[in-house]
């Protein structure tokens, strides 16, 4: 065989040699770019995950945020709405007329709106319920007790000025009228002396002095029943036996109640979330 033909079959030999070696190569290459291409794959989805969940996060911040706000607002409203009512209900009640009146009528008027103010203290009152926190609620409760005890107090005491606004106007041209005004105010003097300036406990009696007041406080009465009615007459002798409450103590506890309310309501407006605490 010549040269010619060794060197053919060499080249041929070669060419199959190097044909599986450039497949090898290739598939080598194949499979390191398929890793490549999977290492890439698994790199986007992890950063897409991470943008999706800080969008989330974004989200859900944003809309607790609004929430909270909104949540806010509306507790807002509450307390000032209750606040607003307490206050209208005192005021109401401060407006009672104290003088002796003409007509029935201007204390008809005024007894309605007392009692549409204590309707809507009571209204408002649920309102701050059901939007809490219970803390709120609770002391919210309690200024709405005290908001009543004490505008019964200044109603009580109404009454009684004018109760004595007519038997004064009386006294100046009935006789019996000025014996019994001034009978009334030696019981008052009686009651202080004595220190008896409370209803009386079941089974325990008044001291002799202020039991003979009251007999006689009841004489005279019993002469002047068509002038001075039988309300009149109870808000008299309760004045004047001191069995009133105090509306002076009463409004310095309520005041003292509202501060602590306002106290409870900062703190409930000011948390940075929307948890209540218990």
């Amino acid at each position: 065989m010549d040269l010619e033909g060794i060197g053919a079959i060499s080249a041929a030999a070669v060419a199959a040699l190097g044909l599986p070696a450039a497949v090898v190569v290739g598939r080598w290459q194949m499979r390191g770019a398929l890793r490549a291409a999977e290492e890439t794959g698994r790199a986007g989805v992890a950063q897409a995950k991470s943008t999706y969940r800080a969008a989330l996060d974004a989200v859900r911040t944003e809309a607790d945020a609004a929430h909270l706000q909104w949540r806010r607002g509306i507790r807002r409203d509450a307390y000032a709405g209750f606040l607003l009512a307490m206050t209208r209900c005192v005021q109401a009640a401060e407006a009672l007329p104290r003088g002796r009146l003409e007509t029935s009528q201007v204390l008809s008027t005024a007894e309605g709106e007392l009692t549409q103010a204590k309707n809507d203290l009571s209204a408002a009152l649920w309102v701050v319920k059901l939007e809490g926190p219970p803390i709120v609620a609770d002391s919210a409760e309690g200024v709405s007790s005290l908001t009543y005890e004490l505008a019964q107090a200044l109603a009580r005491k109404a009454e009684f000025r004018r109760a004595a606004s007519t038997l004064s106007h009386l006294s100046l041209s009935n006789p019996v009228a000025a014996e019994l005004d001034a009978a009334l105010m030696t019981l008052a003097v009686t009651v202080d002396e004595t220190g008896y300036n409370a209803p009386p406990r079941p089974g325990e009696t008044p001291p002799p002095e202020v039991t003979e007041g009251v007999q006689r406080a009841r004489e005279l009465h019993g002469r002047l029943s068509n002038d001075i009615g039988t309300y009149e007459w109870v808000a008299l002798l309760n004045e004047a036996l001191n069995y009133l409450a105090n509306p002076e103590a009463l409004n310095q506890q309520l005041s003292s109640a509202v501060e602590q309310l306002l106290s409870g309501c900062r703190q409930a407006l000011d948390a940075r979330t929307n948890i209540d605490e218990p």
